[in-house]
Order: structure tokens, then sequence, then C-alpha cells
């Protein structure tokens, strides 16, 4: 996160120095005036993003702790209704985490929601409307603490993966909304008790590898590129006896286009720490430890961190849930090599506090920008707090300068970030001279899908974003042209669902 001069779509000079004498507030706190309070007020376990209604703007689903789960409906601008009633059948499960997916290839986004406690598995379909039908019958009962919804076997069906008390369980979709149990045959048999699962090609060979953020002791499994993993923790992963993770998130911390690996930790058990862990990747899928290089003491009990480039320099910067003890939701920049500082103060509002068991970013508003969802746990003794919606107040497109204010030699478009990504990802170009232009994004087959910037600009460096919600996974292409003429190079990204 480096000082940026920031110039509005009408070229008025703002400065935003990343300092706390600044005093630059980046979000805004819109809960009471855009969130339904009553549901969002229940006991929020996990948060996701999904088109439910599909009409092109993310939706949010809630995961509720003994509570039915909830659904709110975005308006496009931000502002949410409670969509539940007639719509999710409701149960009174320990739901903990959250998949979805197109399960029946009908188009339309699917739920599953893993339970721990009750060992009731939530699988509904979507009508096409944004209502569900139950077929809860057709997952086996776990002790699940969390579940992913991917591809596995390659046959471009959505499966499932279940994190467990235990033995975890690989689900593989049949294509006629059944799931065959196929754990014996993909995964080793293990007894960890496992919080969180993630999917990332972190030995670059072109599948998807699974990271499992356990309780006690994370693991690697290398996938042979048919969805059979190997447990190569002990050659991969460096060890930790005081760990106990509740979130996995990968991405490139360091700009090396391989994937890092945040451990986000809490000491709920006896004899473990509270500082939370990052690893980098050399490249082929074997981590060094940097925390204490790299992270500053921490002294939370971290639920959730996720990266999110916040002051739009192409390096994603750190975000943190925390629960129980000091309660804060916490930012950190990034250097550009993977070294993070906290600036919480000149980045979010005051007191931005809850039972935080996670955060969740997207473009609720529509305008561009990556706005927060902090998923708050309410306790009896918490009786008035809610889940929280901060959104970010900067304009649609801003234009940036180095501190220097000199004007790019070249005109192109750099590599967006995140990349794969899902469903957001930003996009940087650069313009040496004044001049019209317009960057689209094309299909793998040539068809222009989208124009996110058109029309006449200033020479300097544009930041904006594409949002894939509405759009398969697949290849892309986007390119930048000015006064009828290329320029740059043409770049590729993945969207991945």
């Amino acid at each position: 996160m480096k000082k940026l001069f920031i110039i509005s779509t009408v070229l008025i000079p703002i400065l935003i120095s990343f300092s706390v004498k600044s005093g630059k507030i980046l979000y805004l706190d819109l809960t009471t005036a855009n969130l339904p309070i009553p549901t969002v007020t229940g006991p929020t376990m996990d948060a996701e993003t999904g088109d439910l209604d599909n009409d092109g703007d993310p939706d949010i689903i809630l995961a509720r702790e003994f509570a039915p789960n909830k659904i709110l409906i975005n308006n496009g601008n931000g502002i949410f209704t409670d969509g539940t009633p007639g719509n999710l059948p409701q149960f009174t499960y320990d739901s903990e985490d959250i998949g979805i997916a197109d399960f029946n290839m009908d188009g339309f986004q699917d739920i599953v929601f893993a339970s721990e406690d009750n060992m009731v598995h939530e699988l509904y379909l979507n009508n096409g409307n944004g209502s569900f039908s139950n077929f809860n019958n057709r997952l086996p009962n776990s002790i699940a603490n969390a579940v992913l919804a991917k591809d596995i076997n390659n046959d471009s069906l959505p499966d499932i993966i279940l994190g467990n008390a235990g033995q975890n369980l690989i689900l593989i979709n049949n294509g006629d909304t059944t799931f065959s149990d196929e754990t014996a045959l993909r995964i080793p048999a293990s007894a960890e008790v496992t919080q969180d699962l993630k999917l990332s090609d972190i030995d670059n060979d072109g599948d998807n590898d699974l990271i499992a953020g356990n309780e006690d002791g994370n693991r690697i499994y290398i996938n042979n590129g048919s969805g059979i993993f190997t447990d190569e923790t002990a050659q991969r992963l460096p060890e930790s006896t005081v760990e106990e993770t509740r979130k996995v998130t990968v991405t490139d911390v360091d700009n090396d286009n391989d994937p890092d690996i945040f451990f986000a930790n809490v000491a709920f058990r006896p004899g473990r720490t509270r500082q939370n862990r990052l690893l980098l990747n050399n490249g082929s899928g074997f981590f060094t430890d940097v925390t204490a290089t790299n992270l500053q003491i921490d002294n939370e009990h971290t639920t959730e961190g996720i990266f999110v480039d916040i002051d739009y320099d192409n390096d994603p910067d750190l975000i943190t849930s925390n629960i129980f003890f000091n309660r804060p939701m916490k930012v950190f920049e990034n250097n550009g090599s993977g070294i993070f500082t906290e600036v919480t103060d000149i980045v979010l509002p005051p007191n931005t506090v809850a039972e935080g068991i996670g955060v969740l970013s997207g473009d609720f508003n529509n305008d561009g920008l990556t706005d927060l969802y902090l998923q708050n746990r309410r306790t009896s003794q918490q009786t008035t707090e809610s889940d929280r919606l901060l959104l970010r107040k900067d304009t649609v497109t801003v234009n940036i300068f180095n501190s220097s204010n000199e004007i790019p030699f070249t005109s192109g478009v750099d590599q967006n970030y995140p990349n794969p990504f899902n469903p957001v990802t930003v996009i940087r170009y650069r313009l040496s001279g004044s001049g019209s232009i317009k960057l689209s994004v094309t299909d793998i087959l040539g068809k222009e899908v989208a124009v996110l910037d058109k029309g006449r600009k200033e020479a300097g460096e544009y930041v904006t974003e594409f949002n894939g919600s509405g759009y398969p996974s697949g290849v892309y292409f986007y390119s930048l042209v000015k006064d009828g003429k290329a320029e740059g190079k043409v770049r590729r990204f993945v969207l991945l669902k």
C-alpha cells in the first residue's frame, strides 16, 4: 500500500495518504440503512454471495448456528431485504459453512449448508427465481464445520467436500442431483477436526490441491490430476504444534505468481497460540513460514482473514475478523512483498467490532468498488449487535498517480488481481496520452461480453473492477483500445466459481 494521489472523474485532485494523521476513512457503516436488522441479528456463522434471483447482482446467504438459515436479496444498490420467507426451507440446525454451485447444471445457483452438532446437511436446489427446493436426503450425515462445492473429478459437475470432525468426505456429483461417496478412493484416512477447506493449484501443475485448516494440525493434499489426493504435509508445510486454525486463505501475497497461505488462528484449546501464520510458496508448492518477519504480533482470536486490494496498488491487503477478546475487525497494508502493517484506523469506521466469525467482500452496490460484510456470532450477552455492512465510499473509477505525478511512458493494461478470481477482480490500465478509449472483455470465442470503461480519458493510470457474478466459469480476455488502436497486450484471466 503506497501513498496515492487519487483524482476523481472530474479531475479534482484529492490526496489519500495512508497515515493515521490523514483521518481518511474509506468505508461507511450502512448496516442500519441497508440491512434488515431483525434478520441479521441472529447467530451468523458464515456468509457467502451468489446471484440467487438471477438479476445480475450479488445476494447474500447466511448460515446460522442453531437457528434457521437466511437469504438477503439485493436491490442492485446494496440495499438488502429478507428473501427467506417462502423461498428457503427453515430448519433449526447447527449450520456452520456454505457452498454455492449449480449442482444440477440448470443455470441457477444452488446452496449446500454444512451442519456440525445436528449432523444433517442441507442441500437446496434453486427453482430459477430465488426460491429453493429441499434435497437434504441426498447427503450423508456427518459432523462438519466446512464444505466446498467444486468440481473434483474434471467432469464439469460440482462435487462436495465436507470438512469433518474425523474423516473428511468427498461426494461426487452423479449428474442427477444424487452424490456418490468416493472418500476411500480419493483422500487418505484422517482423524483431525477440520474447520476449513480450500482448493488451489499450489504446485503449479494445472490442477487444484486441497488445504485443510484443522484444530489439531493443518494438512496439504496434492491432486494427481484426477481428483485423487495424497497427503504431502510433512514435505511441504512447516510443522506447528501450537496452531488451532479456523480459516485458510490462499492468495499470492508477494507478487511472484504463486499462491501463498494465510492461517487464521485461535486459542480455544489448551496450549494453542493466537498468532496467525503466513507461509510463502516457492512456486512448486513447498512453503516457508514467514510469520515472524511478515506479520505483526497479534493476540486476537482470529476467525478469518481475507485479502482485498484496498488501495489499488495491485497487491493484496489483509482484513481479519476477531472474536471473544477485543473483537475488532482489522486491516493490514501489504508493502508489495507480503509484509503487512496495521492501518485499521484509517480504513474502517471507528469501533468496528463484533463477535466477528467471518468477513465477506463483494461489490454490493454496483459501483465498481469492493465492499465488506462482517458476520456477527451474536451471543445472549450482545443482544443488540448484528452483522455489519461496510460500503466503500470512493468514486466508481479513480485515477491513480504515483507520488511524483509522473505520466506513464506507455499505454496498456496490467495483469488483473486476483487471478483466478471469484467473482470480482481489479484491472488497472495506463494511458501515455489523452484519447478516446474502450476497455472490454471477451470470451474464449472472441465475443465481447462486457465493456468496463469507455470514453475520453486524460493521461494517467486508471483502475476498475470486473464482476463475474453473472458469467459462467471460464477463460476470458481483456484489452484496451485508444483512438481506434490496440494498446499493449491482450490479457488472459480466469473466472473460477
